[in-house]
C-alpha cells in the first residue's frame, strides 16, 4: 500500500521570466508556499448526437485550461520574479553599495513563468511543472496581532497553459532565510509607515488589518484556436482595478467626511526590517497609491467595545507613478535581467 502525499512535502521552485510563451525556463530558487491550488477541471465537447437513447453519445474534450492560485508567506527578499510577473514594468536603482531599490509598476503584457512545484513528494523525488503561468491577480494582506495573518502574505491568482506531472525538479536550489518574513509590526522599526489615504496624524492612526487586491482581466477561454488543445498567451480584455481595504479603530471623522465628500487619498504602507544593510540603509517593502477615492466606508456600532470601522479605497491612474498601484522592495538582491 503506498503512502499518501503529505502537506509539509511540499514548496515551490520558481525562476526567469519566460523568453517565449509556454517553453521552460528553469527554476533558480525555493520558496515556502502556504497553499496551491491548481485545479485540472478539463472543458468539455459535449456529442449533440440523437442516437435513440436518453444520455450522450458521448463526451470530447476541450481545451486545457488552469486556473487557480497560489499564496505565500511575504519575505524581504526571494520575491522579486513573482512581484514581476504581476507587474511588468521593472526598474531597479542602486541606494548604496550593495543595496538596491526595485520597483514594480503596471504594464500592458504580463511576464510568464515555468515553476516546479513539489505536491506531497507525488511521486517520490518528482515535480508538477507549470508551463505558461501569468499570475493576473493579487493580493498581499496581513493583521495585527500573532496569529499566521500577522507574516503579511501574497495570494497570487494564476492562469496556465499546461500542467505537467511527473517531472524531475531543479536540484541544489535554496529557501530564502526565515529571518527575513514581512511582520505587520516590521520588529517596530522607526521607518514603517502607515498611511490609511488621510492627512491624519500617526497617533491618530491605528489599523488593525489591511488588504491590497491588484486585478488586471484576462482572457483565457477565448484563446483557443484550430488545431490545438493548448490556449494562446492571455490577453487584457478590461481595465485594471486596485482596492485597498482597512479595519481601523474609529478615533477620527476624517475617513468619515472623505467618504461623504468623495475626497481624493493616498493610502501608503512601508515595512521596514530591523536590520542594517549596507552603511545605513534597512530592508523595505513600500506599497502605495498616490491617487484613491474611498467607495465604502462603515464605522459600525456592534456592541460594548470600541469602534472598528471599515474603509474600502480605489485607486487610479497617476501621472507620477504611471499607474494605479505600485510597489518597492530595498534588500540586497541583484537588478533582475
Amino acid at each position: 500500500m503506498g503512502n499518501p502525499g503529505s502537506g509539509h512535502d511540499s514548496y515551490l521552485q520558481t525562476g526567469p521570466k519566460e523568453t517565449t510563451y509556454g517553453t521552460y525556463v528553469a527554476p533558480t530558487q525555493k520558496l515556502e508556499i502556504v497553499n496551491w491550488d491548481l485545479p485540472i477541471d478539463p472543458s468539455l465537447i459535449p456529442d449533440p448526437s440523437l442516437h435513440g437513447g436518453v444520455s450522450r453519445r458521448a463526451l470530447f474534450a476541450g481545451a486545457r485550461i488552469f486556473k487557480g492560485s497560489f499564496k505565500v508567506r511575504m519575505n524581504f527578499e526571494g520575491m522579486l520574479e513573482l512581484l514581476r510577473g504581476v507587474f511588468p514594468v521593472y526598474s531597479s536603482a542602486v541606494v548604496e553599495t550593495g543595496v538596491r531599490d526595485h520597483t514594480f509598476k503596471e504594464g500592458s503584457l504580463l511576464n510568464s513563468y515555468s515553476p516546479e512545484v513539489i505536491l506531497g513528494n507525488i511521486p517520490a523525488g518528482k515535480c508538477c511543472r507549470a508551463l505558461g503561468l501569468k499570475t493576473p491577480t493579487l493580493t498581499i494582506s496581513g493583521t495585527a496581532g500573532t496569529s499566521e495573518e500577522a507574516m503579511l502574505s501574497a495570494e497570487f491568482g494564476t492562469i496556465v497553459r499546461d500542467y505537467v506531472p511527473d517531472q524531475t525538479p531543479t536540484g541544489a536550489l535554496n529557501f530564502p532565510p526565515p529571518n527575513l518574513a514581512i511582520l505587520y509590526h516590521s520588529d517596530g522599526a522607526a521607518g514603517a509607515v502607515v498611511d490609511d489615504g488621510t492627512a491624519d496624524a500617526a497617533a491618530d492612526i491605528r489599523v488593525r488589518s489591511f488588504s491590497v487586491t491588484f486585478e488586471q482581466p484576462h482572457t483565457a477561454e477565448e484563446r483557443a484556436y484550430l488545431g490545438s488543445k493548448l490556449i494562446d498567451q492571455p490577453l487584457r480584455n478590461a481595465f485594471v482595478k486596485a482596492t485597498w481595504k482597512f479595519e481601523q479603530e474609529f478615533i477620527t471623522k476624517t475617513l468619515f467626511e472623505a467618504a461623504r465628500n468623495f475626497t481624493e487619498g493616498s493610502p501608503r504602507l512601508l515595512f521596514q526590517h530591523p536590520e542594517t544593510i549596507g552603511i545605513v540603509s534597512k530592508r523595505e517593502f513600500e506599497i502605495r497609491s498616490l491617487r484613491a477615492n474611498l467607495v465604502g466606508y462603515s464605522p459600525p456600532v456592534n456592541d460594548y467595545g470600541i469602534i472598528v470601522s471599515t474603509a474600502t479605497w480605489e485607486s487610479f491612474y497617476d501621472a507620477g507613478d504611471v499607474g494605479s498601484l505600485v510597489v518597492r522592495v530595498r534588500n540586497t538582491e541583484a537588478a533582475l535581467p
